[in-house]
C-alpha cells in the first residue's frame, strides 16, 4: 500500500490527489458500501481547501512573491554562473577571485533558488553581509567587475522580503481558517475513509473495498512518483509548496 507523502505535496497536488480519491469512490454505490458518511466529510474539507487555494492564487501579493522570487533567482544563478566561468581565465588573479567567492557560494549550499521562501531570504542576505563586509570576498567581488550583479540581488532580496511582510499582513487579517490547518483536518478524513474501507476488505464482505483499495494506493504511487521527479530537477520554493 502506497502511502501520499503529503507533507512535500504542494497544495495544488494535495488538492488534486483528494479531489482524485473522490472521484475513485464516487464511482461506486457509497451508501450500500457503508461509505458516504467519510466521503462526505472529505469532501467538505477538500471544498473548503479549493475555495481558500483559489483566493490565496488570486492575491495580487501573492503574484507579486512570485515574480520578486523569479528574479533573485536569476540574479544569484548569474552570479553563480559569471563567478564559474572565470575559473578557466588565463588571469591567476581572476581565477583566484571567482575561487574565493564560488567557495562562499558553496558555503552555503548549491541549490540556493531550492530553499523555502523565508530559507532563501536569510541565506542570500548572509551573502550580501559578506560580499560587502569581508576584506577578501568584498575585493573578490571588485576584481570581478559584480558589483552590479550584487546590487541587483540585494534589491530583489530587500523587495522581497518586504512585500512578503506585506502578505503576512494580509493573510493575517483574514479569518484563522488557512490551507496548513484544513490539510490537517482533510488528512485525518483521508484516512478515516481508507481505515473504513481497508477493514470491510479485510472482512471480505465485498470485492469492491479491495478494489478501492488497489486504486488509491496506486494512484498515491503516482503523485508520489512526481514528487521524487521535482525534487531531482526544479526548484521548490513557490508559493504554493507548503513547507514555502
Amino acid at each position: 500500500m502506497n502511502t501520499p507523502y503529503f507533507a512535500r505535496y504542494r497544495h495544488s497536488e494535495f488538492l488534486q490527489y483528494l479531489v482524485d480519491v473522490l472521484t475513485i469512490a464516487d464511482k461506486e454505490d457509497l451508501n450500500a458500501l457503508q461509505l458516504q458518511s467519510q466521503r462526505d466529510q472529505l469532501q467538505t474539507l477538500v471544498d473548503q481547501i479549493d475555495d481558500l487555494f483559489n483566493r490565496s492564487q488570486a492575491s495580487s501579493i501573492t503574484q507579486q512573491l512570485i515574480a520578486i522570487d523569479d528574479r533573485r533567482d536569476r540574479a544569484i544563478v548569474g552570479i553563480r554562473a559569471y563567478i564559474e566561468s572565470h575559473q578557466y581565465h588565463f588571469d591567476t588573479t581572476l581565477v583566484n577571485a571567482s575561487t574565493a567567492l564560488r567557495n562562499d557560494l558553496n558555503r552555503h549550499g548549491n541549490n540556493i533558488p531550492r530553499l523555502s521562501y523565508q530559507e532563501e531570504t536569510i541565506v542570500l542576505s548572509k551573502i550580501i553581509e559578506d560580499w560587502t563586509t569581508v576584506t577578501e570576498l568584498s575585493n573578490a567581488v571588485t576584481t570581478l567587475n559584480l558589483s552590479s550583479w550584487l546590487t541587483e540581488l540585494q534589491e530583489a532580496n530587500t523587495i522581497f522580503a518586504d512585500t512578503y511582510i506585506d502578505r503576512v499582513a494580509e493573510t493575517s487579517a483574514n479569518p484563522a481558517t488557512t490551507i496548513i490547518g484544513l490539510r490537517v483536518d482533510a488528512i485525518a478524513a483521508y484516512r478515516q475513509l481508507l481505515a473504513h474501507i481497508q477493514a470491510h476488505a479485510i472482512l471480505g464482505t465485498n470485492i469492491v473495498y479491495n478494489t478501492l483499495d488497489t486504486q488509491i494506493s496506486t494512484l498515491a504511487g503516482q503523485y508520489n512518483q512526481v514528487v521524487e521527479n521535482r525534487s531531482n530537477t526544479t526548484p521548490t520554493n513557490t508559493d504554493d509548496n507548503p513547507q514555502a
